[in-house]
């Protein structure tokens, strides 16, 4: 469903001053400005839950016409290498090593690493810690180890794609189901701020509802991806 300007009124504005108790001709009471504000707060809040839900599909929101992946080049001894503030999650890293083959790095944490792996001379990165805004390589590269030219490749998650107020034909990029939720958010924030208890109990009551619902759509969407179990030899627990 589409933000605004649907013709018969059956976009998620017109909804949201519904549920408000808000004529669809005034424009005056909630404005579009407004209401877009609180709709990008509502797809922030969306996109939260489904990353929290989708262990195994990676959701990325359907407005974006690129793929969740990007490189960057490689210098001589440098270790940071900033990420995007766009970017949420990290899913994997990979460096091409001098041969111009991507290897996967081990995610780590910096506290974790010895002092020799923290100091270690640049050679070819073999493992990677999220710090800040930054991705780190131990050990550093070097340019003798790896191939510079988009050498660095970072597959990452990012967040919901806002809109702007004057859209007319934009959609939530999530699944159609739930892109009430927008509206119901955008229409809780305007109840609670006008203290209409009533409506944001029945509001609340829909949203909690619909959020179930979209925490289990995306939990188990990768239907063909099925869990397995092993059996680990690893220990003997007690028995010779």
């Amino acid at each position: 469903m589409q933000l605004q300007s649907e013709t018969n009124s059956l976009d998620l504005y017109s909804d949201c001053l519904w549920l408000c108790g808000i004529l669809s001709s005034d424009t005056t009471t909630y404005p579009i400005k407004d209401i877009t504000r609180n709709a990008n707060y509502a797809g922030d809040r969306v996109s939260s839950l489904i990353m929290r839900s989708d262990n195994t599909w990676d959701w990325d929101d359907t407005n974006n016409t690129d793929l969740p992946i990007g490189t960057t080049t490689l210098l001589d001894g440098q270790q940071d290498y900033s990420i995007p503030v766009t970017q949420l999650k990290i899913s994997r890293v990979r460096v091409k090593d001098s041969q111009g083959n991507y290897v996967v790095l081990e995610p780590v944490n910096r506290r974790d690493l010895t002092d020799s792996e923290l100091t270690a001379t640049a050679g070819m990165p073999s493992k990677y810690d999220l710090l800040g805004n930054s991705i780190m390589l131990y050990p550093k590269p070097a340019t003798t180890n790896v191939t510079t030219s988009a050498g660095l490749e970072v597959q990452f998650q990012r967040g919901f794609s806002y809109f702007v107020y004057t859209d007319t034909t934009k959609v939530p990029g999530f699944a159609t189901p739930f892109h009430r939720l927008v509206s119901l958010y955008a229409a809780l924030d305007y109840c609670e701020a006008n203290e209409l208890d009533k409506r944001v109990t029945r509001i609340q009551n829909k949203i909690n509802a619909l959020e179930a619902e979209l925490v289990e759509h995306y939990s188990r969407r990768a239907k063909d991806i099925q869990p397995s179990l092993r059996v680990d030899n690893t220990e003997n627990y007690g028995q010779e």
